[in-house]
């Protein structure tokens, strides 16, 4: 069967389908299987990529193709969104991901004589070098630029009375099967190389190929920031640490802005003349109001977590919470499946982090200051659980903040 008459516009209006059902229920619909091989990545998010090109040949022809009626790989299915511009890459296979944790709860760390906790040098070197990935950095690092910037980072959260030493996991890392060096001569990489050798050659290190593609899925890459800082930081200000290297996404799940202000305070606290104005360019995300809407609707503006109707301007209020947010480093998707209705209060609560919904449906408070009740959900409000499982696990990841 050819794929030769989908168009562009037809790839486009199947990955817009897939969000809004969500994904097992598209695979469902049209009768695909997860990707095995691989995926199509646009604007951060991954499909499967032989499901997508048959649901975009039924939009260009109305021949809606199942699982059966081609053969997917680099040849057929990759070719064809190849051609039309889209990005294709190998799907993740779930043993990677899982030899990735495994490597990373098993650094070869070293233990001083005096402290028996572990260096903590390999793992906050290792979530620097995560947040290059957030910010989609060159994968390989010069060592000046390591030196410099993961230098002064282990002096203020290393190990207290622990030297800093960025030449060590700069080196070391490699013994963690997810890293490597450049640059270094042959003859000169039988043992660790000397400041000398790292100044006069100027090598590279960072993830290795494999290891980046991996970090580049989101869910995938918060399970390796909880993993790191579970086995390795529990006694650390995760926030001071996060906001340092250009992690604090990671400590909510929405889009809360610190407080910051500006302006100059008089004696009582109070801000003396207009509040202070700048200029500013910024990229939003363009939301689907009409998901918004829905989900609304179907939940008659009651919050799910509360029961709470407000009411604003003689009209019913509510607010529609992403259980995973949009854009970065989360990029959930906009879709149905992704959406609570909210009071405000418990929105601000839920993004904050103080509360969860567990495998089992009931709300739960991060501090145990409450006993668990169940999130309420309307008939017709699908959900996903994969979704809580993300908010989860941030939530696993901010309860010990030092």
């Amino acid at each position: 069967m050819g794929l030769g008459d989908i168009r562009y516009e037809d790839v486009i209006a199947a990955t817009e389908e897939f969000r809004r059902m969500g994904r097992d229920t598209f695979l469902r619909t049209y009768g695909f299987g997860r990707a095995r091989s691989y995926e199509l990545v646009l604007d951060g998010r991954r499909y499967d990529s032989k499901a997508i090109t048959g649901v975009a040949h039924g939009y260009a022809t109305g021949d809606f193709l199942r699982s059966g009626d081609f053969s997917g790989g680099a040849a057929t299915v990759a070719r064809c969104l190849s051609e039309l511009g889209f990005l294709v890459e190998p799907g993740e296979p779930t043993g990677n991901r899982a030899a990735l944790m495994e490597r990373l709860r098993n650094l070869k760390v070293s233990r001083g004589p005096g402290n028996p906790a572990p260096s903590r040098q390999q793992p906050l070197s290792l979530l620097w070098a995560i947040a290059r990935e957030v910010d989609e950095r060159p994968r390989m690092i010069p060592w000046p630029e390591f030196r410099d910037e993961v230098g002064p980072l282990l002096i203020e959260f290393g190990l207290p009375n622990a030297k800093a030493t960025p030449q060590y996991p700069f080196w070391h890392l490699r013994g963690s099967g997810l890293w490597e060096v450049q640059g270094i001569p042959t003859e000169l990489a039988k043992k660790m190389p000397n400041l000398g050798i790292l100044d006069a050659h100027h090598p590279q290190a960072g993830f290795k190929e494999e290891t980046a593609t991996l970090l580049r899925d989101p869910v995938t890459r918060l399970d390796a920031i909880a993993t790191i800082c579970e086995t390795y930081l529990q006694d650390v200000d995760r926030r001071a640490l996060f906001k340092r290297i250009g992690l604090s996404g990671y400590t909510t799940a929405g889009s809360l802005a610190e407080e910051s202000t500006g302006a100059d305070l008089d004696d009582h606290g109070r801000a003396g003349g207009p509040a202070p104005r700048r200029d500013t360019t910024r990229s939003v995300i363009v939301r689907d109001e009409a998901l918004a809407r829905k989900v609304k609707e179907l939940e008659d503006n009651r919050c799910q977590i509360c029961d709470t109707t407000l009411r604003y301007l003689n009209r019913p209020y509510s607010e529609a919470a992403h259980i995973r947010g949009l854009g970065s480093p989360h990029h959930g998707p906009d879709e149905l499946q992704n959406l609570l209705c909210l009071c405000a209060n418990c929105h601000v609560s839920f993004d904050g982090l103080e509360i969860y919904v567990d495998a089992d449906g009931l709300v739960r408070a991060t501090n145990h200051a409450r006993d668990p009740y169940p999130l309420r959900r309307a008939p017709g409000h699908p959900l996903d659980d994969a979704h809580f499982g993300y908010h989860r696990d941030l939530c696993r990841l901010n309860t010990r903040r030092g």
